[in-house]
């Protein structure tokens, strides 16, 4: 009997915790939207960094390439200013 206990309550807390996840997801992405249409800037960070979570999942790139990335960018940025 105290082992059916123990599978229902982990069960139940497994569930619990699901459930957590989803309406924390569900409530984050309901707040990117809202973002997104306020700044249309936003949208093009988040995109940018789906692509660079993307390639790091792939292995396609890592993190010290895309750090390099853009220190080059930004450089070539302030030299451009500098002319």
């Amino acid at each position: 009997m105290r082992k059916i206990v123990h599978i229902v309550t982990r069960t139940t807390v497994q569930r619990a915790s699901r459930d957590h996840l989803l309406v924390e997801k569900c409530i984050h992405s309901q707040l990117t939207a809202e973002m997104t249409q306020e700044d249309p800037d936003i949208q093009i960070l988040l995109d940018h960094a789906k692509d660079l979570y993307s390639s790091l999942l792939r292995g396609k790139m890592t993190l010290a390439d895309e750090m390099l990335c853009d220190l080059y960018q930004t450089r070539e940025g302030y030299r451009e200013k500098e002319t």
